[in-house]
């Protein structure tokens, strides 16, 4: 039942951001370390590559397959028992 609750947690989790991510595919994003280290040096972020973008047109793809299967996965391991 545990193994079940974490993968609907994990999988609604990730189908979240993959919805938040579709929302906002256009606006340019850095990572939460990225700013951190962007904050105290003062400096500017790099931009975007195209090679940056495909990776996240990937992950958006990767969330929104693997985040509804994962999420089901956990649901079916919940009422298997």
């Amino acid at each position: 039942m545990l193994t079940g609750l974490i993968l609907v947690t994990v999988g609604l989790g990730a189908t979240w951001l993959a919805i938040l991510g579709w929302r906002h595919r256009h606006e340019e994003r850095i990572s939460l370390i990225e700013a951190a280290i962007l904050k105290t040096t003062g400096a500017e972020p790099l931009p975007l590559t195209k090679f940056d973008r495909a990776l996240q047109w990937f992950q958006l793809i990767m969330m929104s397959v693997f985040g509804p299967l994962i999420t089901l996965l956990g649901v079916a391991f919940l009422f298997g028992d």
